[in-house]
């Protein structure tokens, strides 16, 4: 994944069928073993379940689920360290890229963006990423992370060709759908986009208010650099190098604060703005 050679064993099926389902795009026949991360997770005879790395980390806990959360925590982490590592940086954020341009959305978990994301598909913009934004400062370039969606319940309403995962995909905690990049495809062909360069960013603000108007005010491209700062991983080794990355990253980019309302008037808002900044 990224470039990162990743092989998981896992003596429960279920947290083997999570992988699968989450990082499907990324499968590929074993490559070179240097700097390979190798994770495991086995039920040992006192019944607590192990988890492992390639890394030296192993920690134990009393139930399955904490172990799976921790063992998709290690699957990350492994691979950030070794991209960030390469000069790539990853951001909590969404990305979609228009006529060769990427922008970027970044909030908080329950922020709205993968639904605005997916709205935008609709729109005729190609999808980069829904979760995780890969980047590259020095280019500027935002970089597709092909791993499946999670859809949450009221999502297909809002969005009909999602409707799909209702019939054809097992629901997941909490009520969430997986919707994988092929089924996405079929659903808005020609919808996975190429790396593009980072030409805007919307920081969006709060939870969705679906009943009220969406609002977008313009911020510097230093504010925007302080706010992704937060959602970066890079940043929690070096701080210093983040923020001077970060703030080449956005060197001429577009930036503004976005609070969503209505889902179709803000997305109109934000293609208004698209259209009408300059990357």
């Amino acid at each position: 994944m990224l470039g990162v050679q990743v092989s998981v064993a896992a003596d429960d099926p279920a947290a083997v069928e999570l992988i699968e389902e989450t990082y499907a795009a990324f499968r590929s026949a074993p490559g070179p073993a240097d700097g390979a991360l190798a994770l495991r997770l086995e039920r040992k005879a006192n019944g607590v379940f192990r988890v492992s790395d390639s890394d030296g980390y192993e920690r134990s806990w009393p139930s399955r689920p904490y172990a799976v959360g921790d063992l998709l925590s290690r699957f990350m982490f492994g691979v950030l360290a070794r991209v960030t590592a390469r000069g790539i940086y990853a951001i909590h954020a969404g990305a979609v890229e228009h006529r060769g341009r990427a922008t970027l959305f970044s909030g908080r978990s329950g922020a709205g963006k993968t639904t605005l994301v997916l709205n935008l598909l609709q729109r005729g913009f190609r999808l980069l990423s829904d979760e995780l934004a890969v980047v590259e400062p020095s280019t500027q370039r935002i970089l597709p992370y092909r791993r499946s969606l999670h859809i949450r319940a009221g999502t297909p309403e809002l969005v009909p060709p999602l409707r799909l995962v209702e019939r054809r995909s097992a629901i997941l905690v909490e009520g969430a759908w997986t919707l994988t990049p092929e089924m996405l495809d079929e659903v808005l062909p020609g919808c996975l986009a190429p790396p593009a360069r980072l030409t805007n960013v919307l920081l969006l603000e709060g939870p969705p208010v679906p009943e009220s108007r969406p609002t977008l005010t313009p911020v510097s491209p230093a504010v925007a650099a302080l706010e992704l700062l937060r959602a970066t991983w890079a940043a929690s080794v070096d701080f210093d190098a983040g923020l001077r990355r970060l703030s080449g990253l956005l060197e001429g980019v577009s930036c503004a604060r976005l609070r969503i309302g209505e889902l179709e008037e803000t997305t109109d808002l934000v293609g208004t703005w698209l259209g009408a900044s300059v990357g």
